[in-house]
């Protein structure tokens, strides 16, 4: 346990705290790092909400996950009390590991056959961008040629696209497609196929200009991230503050201790 305060300044508080009652220094250091680990908690969640897409509020899952442990109260034993902040393994039944992998960027791997990677165009044309909430994953409602045609066409992407861009440009309908494998160009995901008008060519109505927008990528299986230190960050930030904390807990471990046995 270290705390960024003169040599001098700790040895007197220690030395009047020790005067005043058996246990006022191990008190005061126990309530130092406990503040510390508050106070690292609020920063830390602080940065989440910047560095990450956080929806629902208080009721939010990663947030909720977000815990700090006070310094344990029967360790009278100052070099062995310990306050801990981080992200819980487990929070309403759920497994919560997403912060510590962002934190140190680590490689994700899919327990099904693919990784949903959001698209550039998903994200508005910049990968810095989150994804708008009408177009998360929970939310594209994607379907299958079997979904949405009467006779649907197995097995040729080509044609289920034909025919699937068909049905949007004659009910003028947004729909996001999966088709049954890759494309030509070895694309496969969710695709958001649009209405953009037609033209008439040979008698025939044909699309004008591009249907289909790729939104989620199933090519992978696993995902390597990048480091978005959050924790860490907080930390240095509060680490430099220790020793006001130390100072104010001190003087009121002081004065509780000197104001003890006396009457209003």
């Amino acid at each position: 346990m270290l705390f960024n305060i003169d040599d001098k300044d700790l040895e007197q508080y220690k030395k009047n705290l020790d005067n005043a009652g058996k246990y006022a220094f191990p008190d005061t250091c126990r309530a130092t790092l406990t503040k510390e680990a508050f106070e690292t908690s609020k920063e830390y969640k602080k940065n989440i909400r910047q560095e990450l897409t956080i929806r629902g509020g208080k009721s939010n899952i990663v947030l909720n996950s977000v815990h700090y442990e006070k310094a344990q109260y029967n360790e009278k034993d100052v070099d062995k009390m310990v306050s801990y902040v981080g992200q819980q393994s487990e929070t309403y039944g759920k497994k919560t590991e997403q912060l510590r992998i962002q934190e140190f960027g680590e490689t994700i791997t899919s327990k099904t056959s693919h990784i949903a990677k959001a698209t550039k165009y998903t994200r508005g044309g910049n990968f810095k961008r989150f994804v708008p909430k009408a177009r998360l994953m929970s939310r594209t409602n994607a379907k299958r040629i079997d979904d949405i045609a009467k006779n649907p066409v197995k097995g040729d992407t080509t044609a289920q696209f034909r025919q699937a861009i068909a049905i949007v440009h004659r009910t003028h309908k947004t729909i996001n497609f999966i088709p049954d494998k890759e494309t030509t160009r070895h694309k496969f995901g969710i695709f958001e196929l649009k209405d953009s008008g037609t033209v008439i060519r040979d008698g025939k109505p044909h699309a004008k200009g591009k249907s289909a927008k790729l939104l989620y990528s199933f090519k992978d299986k696993t995902q390597p991230l990048h480091a978005r230190p959050m924790l860490k960050p907080a930390s240095d930030k509060i680490a430099p503050k220790c020793g006001k904390y130390f100072e104010y807990e001190a003087e009121r471990r002081l004065s509780k201790e000197m104001t003890k046995g006396l009457k209003a």
